[in-house]
């Protein structure tokens, strides 16, 4: 069970951070982190696409590059995140794991650390719209 929460917790926690800010903002009558007029909800989605920008500009190969090196590039980050969260569970299964929990532990803080940056910003902004 603790596995299963240190891989979800890190996914789950922006949500979290902002329900609990919610509460208190409606609580206290306050709006916080809110856009208060049009002007600067259009300034909040301008970072948005400059943070966008910013990480397709490091994405983008510098030179002439094959297309496949490229490609490979750009999911290499995507393929090591799955390598390591498919790691993480087979060795949750094995018998031999609750031998060693201090590195079972130690992998199940890099799956979750992994799990976050997969989808944990996703859900963010997701959950971000919704408001």
């Amino acid at each position: 069970m603790t596995a299963i929460l240190t891989l979800i917790l890190p996914a789950l926690l922006p949500a979290i951070i902002d329900l609990v800010k919610n509460a208190f903002s409606r609580v206290l009558g306050i709006e916080t982190g809110q856009p208060q007029n049009f002007n600067e909800r259009l300034e909040d989605k301008k970072l948005d696409i400059e943070k966008l920008k910013a990480i397709a500009e490091l994405d983008r190969p510098q030179g002439n590059v094959s297309k496949w090196v490229s490609d490979f590039r750009a999911s290499f980050r995507y393929i090591a995140v799955g390598v390591i969260v498919v790691a993480a569970i087979i060795y949750n299964f094995l018998p031999e794991a609750s031998q060693t929990a201090t590195s079972l532990n130690y992998l199940n803080e890099l799956a979750a650390s992994a799990t976050f940056f997969i989808i944990g910003d996703r859900v963010y902004l997701g959950l971000k719209q919704l408001r």
